[in-house]
């Protein structure tokens, strides 16, 4: 350890302790100090004092002790010092007259660690080599002289051995060349005219698919060549033939191959039309059944599977409609017993049970991860459990009830749909699911569409009539402007099937007069003017009739047909020949007559 000199502390302006080496010498009686002693050169330094004799002592030295055995010390295994089991000297230091003392003890840490290097033995060195002879110095000395000489010329030396090159072989000699006949015709006059040679016709080269596999005919013969001129040049010194009848036969090969499985190609996609009334819609339709829920692992995968083969975003998200159809039921007993529940995309995918909302938020969620631009949209709906007003009834407030979709398809045009209503209807007093593919709840209009649906988000109208919206009043009394209209009734299931558009029926009252003098004239048409039933629909279409009453109702039931040009049909008849109040009207068709299909 190491020790340090304190300063000096001041205590009323003396110096504590009494202990100083270098105190100057005491003052005289009249306080004044006596001068310095001053040694000039050459003048001998006066002689030290005499040291006092040493006392005389009687009593015998102390015996010192016996030396500590090795034993004493305890040695670790490990490379920690070696500490002594007595107690050792402090560090601290130890104050003296003028002079300070510090005991260090050393510590054999390093040493504890070392090995002492083994006992040197000559005997287990091995042998040295035997010394080299006076020749072998000699040699290895010339050998070393040798390689330091520099490069001899050889330019100079006359004798340089030549080596005798031979000549390469003789080519064999070429076939005697024919020469070209000179062809000599005379003309109609008589006289001689020589027209230039005639080359031989050239035989077009063979390919190598002509020496390939399964080729019934000789390549000469297939060509037009010569197979004896083929034979005849090989055997001239040429090429040896091509072994024709060891070629292999190519459907041998093939049918010892594995088959591949059939890899489904896209469906064709034909000229899309503006139109989504009259486009065929066959190729997604049929693509859409390919692929049943229960083996679909995610909504990431069906996405890709389904989208894969068509570029239209339009087919896109028909094919996206048609699934859903196909592999998702209307949750009937959740929705009769009130007991409907907000459901997530993934767990529609798994249990195939939805309402309104699951429908819609599967059909985005799918679109969604294919590429496609789609919303749910969410409002009120005119659909099962809906009533018309009743006279007198007051309008109620907006609320919602339905959700539905709005997508993006070709040409940047948004376009409502209804899944849930395409893929089914419901039956509330059988509380059954009718699973139907409605296709007009993806190819009507938007303004169409705005008749059974209103969305809360007014800016999701996406109406092409030009109006941004329309209020709640409008849509919630229905078109025909009034309560007390109620409209007319047309089974979707028929009029869809048969190309029939359901808002262009006339009258579009429910209640016809009968009391009154006149004529009512009933009309119906297609869904668009270039709609073909036997390209678009199930062929030609049926003849339609009405079945009347006559007057008063008891002139027995009777039937009218309704005249056509092809795209629309009408029928006039008068007010008294309908029947007697509360009874019905309708339209039917014929579909067989003379026990053979009424079609056309």
């Amino acid at each position: 350890s190491q020790t340090a000199n304190l300063p000096a502390t001041l205590s009323n302006g003396h110096i504590i302790g009494d202990a100083i080496g270098n105190e100057p010498n005491s003052l005289t009686h009249d306080r004044v100090l006596p001068p310095p002693t001053i040694t000039r050169t050459g003048q001998k330094k006066p002689p030290p004092p005499a040291l006092p004799p040493r006392k005389h002592s009687s009593q015998p030295s102390p015996a010192l002790p016996p030396r500590r055995s090795s034993a004493a010390l305890h040695r670790r295994e490990s490379s920690e010092s070696i500490s002594s089991t007595n107690s050792t000297i402090s560090a601290i230091s130890v104050g003296t007259n003028g002079t300070a003392r510090t005991p260090v003890s050393r510590t054999p840490s390093i040493d504890a660690g070392r090995k002492l290097a083994p006992i040197f033995d000559q005997s287990t060195l091995p042998p040295l080599p035997p010394k080299r002879t006076p020749e072998q110095i000699d040699r290895r000395y010339h050998d070393i002289e040798r390689s330091r000489m520099g490069l001899m010329a050889t330019k100079s030396s006359p004798n340089v051995t030549t080596k005798k090159v031979e000549s390469p072989p003789t080519l064999p000699s070429r076939p005697p060349h024919q020469p070209l006949q000179t062809t000599v015709r005379k003309e109609s006059a008589g006289a001689t005219r020589r027209f230039p040679p005639e080359r031989p016709p050239t035989v077009p080269k063979p390919s190598a698919l002509s020496f390939g596999m399964n080729n019934s005919e000789e390549w000469s013969t297939t060509n037009g060549g010569n197979a004896s001129t083929l034979s005849t040049e090989a055997s001239a010194g040429g090429p040896p033939p091509l072994p024709w009848s060891s070629k292999p036969d190519l459907s041998k090969l093939l049918a010892t191959k594995p088959k591949l499985a059939a890899q489904s190609q896209p469906p064709s996609q034909p000229v899309p039309s503006s139109c989504l009334c009259c486009r065929d819609f066959s190729a997604p339709d049929n693509h859409a059944a390919k692929f049943p829920r229960e083996g679909v692992p995610s909504i990431e995968w069906l996405a890709n599977q389904l989208v894969a083969p068509f570029t239209s975003p339009t087919d896109q998200a028909r094919v996206i409609f048609a699934w859903l159809h196909h592999n998702i039921a209307y949750d009937v007993v959740a929705f009769c017993n009130h007991a409907v529940k907000p459901s997530a995309p993934a767990n529609t995918l798994a249990t195939g049970l939805a309402v309104c909302e699951g429908y819609a938020g599967l059909f985005t969620a799918i679109a969604s991860n294919a590429g496609l631009e789609s919303l749910v949209v969410g409002g009120h709906g005119k659909g099962a459990g809906f009533s018309p007003l009743q006279p007198g009834q007051p309008i109620p407030a907006e609320y919602s009830t339905h959700a539905w979709n709005a997508i993006k398809i070709d040409n940047g045009e948004w376009k409502l749909i209804d899944p849930c209503w395409g893929a089914g209807s419901v039956c509330l007093r059988t509380q059954k699911y009718n699973k139907r593919f409605a296709t007009r709840h993806f190819t009507m209009d938007n303004d169409e569409f705005g008749l059974r649906h209103f969305p809360t988000n007014k800016s999701l109208f996406h109406r092409v009539d030009g109006r941004q919206q329309i209020p709640w009043e409008e849509y919630i009394i229905g078109p025909l402007g009034s309560a007390v209209a109620t409209p007319v009734q047309v089974y979707e299931g028929v009029a869809e099937e048969e190309g029939v558009a359901e808002p262009k029926f006339l009258p579009s009252t429910y209640h016809l007069p009968v009391s009154a003098n006149g004529t009512i004239h009933f009309q119906f048409e297609k869904v668009c003017a270039h709609w073909d039933p036997i390209r678009n629909g199930p062929g030609k279409p049926y003849p339609y009739v009405m079945r009347i009453h006559n007057a008063d109702g008891r002139g027995g039931d009777e039937m009218r047909v309704f005249d056509t040009n092809g795209s629309v049909w009408w029928l006039d008849v008068e007010n008294k020949l309908l029947g007697k109040k509360g009874q019905t009207v309708g339209i039917f068709t014929i579909q067989e007559l003379g026990g053979e299909n009424a079609r056309g």
